[in-house]
C-alpha cells in the first residue's frame, strides 16, 4: 500500500510509505493510497511465490480530542500498574538545548529546519525538541493519518520522544501511555502535548518499555524504536534484527503480551520480509509505504485487527 502527503504551508520535505515486497510512494493530503496485504505462510519456495497480496484506496480522516497527563498517586481502584512520569522530577543539564532557532542548530542537523513546520505545524509556539528528536520525530500529517489506523481505547506508544504521535493519537481520542527511557525526551513531550491541548488523554512513563511491557495493557502497541540515527540510509537493506539499538524481532513479541495489534514504524528501506514474518503463520501483515512531498518518508507495518481496521 502506498501512502502519500505533501505539506502546502512548508518547505519541509519528509517520506513515508506503505510495502509488503517492495517499497512504493504514499498517499498525499486527498487521501491516495494503496494498500498490500501480506499473509504470512510456510517458509516453502512454492508458499511464499503464493503469498497473496490486495490492492485498496483509503482515505484520511482529521481527529480531535484532547488530553493531559497525570501524576502517579495513590490507592484507587483504576490506580495503573505503572507509576506514571511526573514532570517536576526531570533536570534537564544547563547545556541542553530544547527550544531552537535556526542559529542554534549544528550542522549535522541543520537540514531538519527548514521541514521544522512539517515535524510540529505548531512549531513557532514554542514547540521543544531535543538534538536526536530533530531527525526521529514523526511527521504530523504521518502521525495523524498513523492514528486514523488505530482501533479500541487505549494506545501504548512504546518510544514517544517528543511526543509527535503520542499527541495525535491523544487528539484522536485515545487514552494513550507514552513510554520513553530518557526524561529529557518525556519533558519535551509533555510540553508538547500541553502545547497541542492533548495533556488529559495522556499518561506519560519513564522507564525501558522492554522491562515494562509485561505491567502494560493497551488495545493497539506503537513501536517506533530508535533507529540508530541516520546511518541507516547507508544501507540497501535496513536489517531490523540487527541494525538497531534494540532487536526488533524481540521487541515484537515483548508488545505482542499486550496486543495483537502492533503497528511497526520503521525505516522506510527496512527489511520487508523480516516484518511479514513477524505476523507468524497464516496471519496477515499490511505493509504500507508513506511519502511525504513525493519522497518516501518510513515503512508502516499493521497486525491483528488494523489490518483491515478501516480509516475513521
Amino acid at each position: 500500500m502506498k501512502r502519500t502527503f505533501s505539506d502546502a504551508d512548508s518547505d519541509a520535505d519528509s517520506d513515508s510509505s506503505d510495502k509488503v515486497a517492495k517499497q512504493a510512494p504514499a498517499a498525499d493530503a486527498t487521501g491516495k493510497r494503496k494498500r498490500k496485504r501480506v499473509r504470512k505462510r510456510k517458509k516453502t519456495a512454492a508458499a511464499a511465490a503464493a503469498a497473496g497480496e490486495q490492492a485498496a484506496t483509503t482515505a484520511t480522516t482529521s481527529a480531535t480530542a484532547s488530553t493531559t497527563t497525570t501524576t502517579a498517586t495513590a490507592t484507587t481502584a483504576n490506580k495503573p500498574p505503572y507509576c506514571v512520569w511526573d514532570p517536576a522530577t526531570v533536570n534537564v543539564p544547563d547545556d541542553t538545548i530544547l527550544t531552537w532557532t535556526e542559529d542554534l542548530i549544528p550542522k549535522e542537523v541543520k537540514k531538519y529546519w527548514r521541514h521544522r513546520h512539517s515535524l510540529f505545524t505548531r512549531f513557532d509556539e514554542g514547540v521543544k525538541l531535543d538534538h536526536e528528536g530533530w531527525y526521529s520525530v514523526t511527521p504530523e500529517k504521518v502521525a495523524h493519518h498513523v492514528a486514523t489506523r488505530c482501533t479500541g481505547k487505549v494506545v501504548v506508544d512504546a518510544f514517544c520522544g517528543a511526543g509527535g504521535n503520542s499527541i495525535q493519537f491523544a487528539l484522536a481520542g485515545y487514552k494513550v501511555i507514552s513510554v520513553d527511557i530518557d526524561p529529557v525526551k518525556l519533558a519535551c513531550a509533555h510540553h508538547n502535548a500541553k502545547l497541542y491541548g492533548a495533556l488529559e488523554n495522556i499518561d506519560f512513563v519513564h522507564g525501558d518499555f522492554m522491562k515494562l511491557a509485561a505491567k502494560l495493557k493497551g488495545d493497539v502497541v506503537f513501536l517506533s524504536p530508535p533507529w540508530g540515527g541516520p546511518e541507516y540510509l547507508k544501507h540497501d537493506t535496513f536489517d531490523i534484527k540487527e541494525m538497531m539499538p534494540i532487536d526488533g524481532e524481540e521487541l515484537f513479541k515483548e508488545a505482542s503480551k499486550i496486543t495483537k495489534n502492533i503497528i511497526y514504524f520503521m525505516p522506510k528501506n527496512s527489511n520487508s520480509e523480516q516484518l511479514i514474518n513477524l505476523a507468524g503463520p497464516g496471519s496477515t501483515c499490511e505493509l504500507e509505504e508513506v511519502y511525504l512531498n513525493d519522497r518516501p518518508k518510513v515503512l508502516c507495518a499493521y497486525y491483528g485487527d488494523l489490518v483491515t481496521a478501516k480509516e475513521k
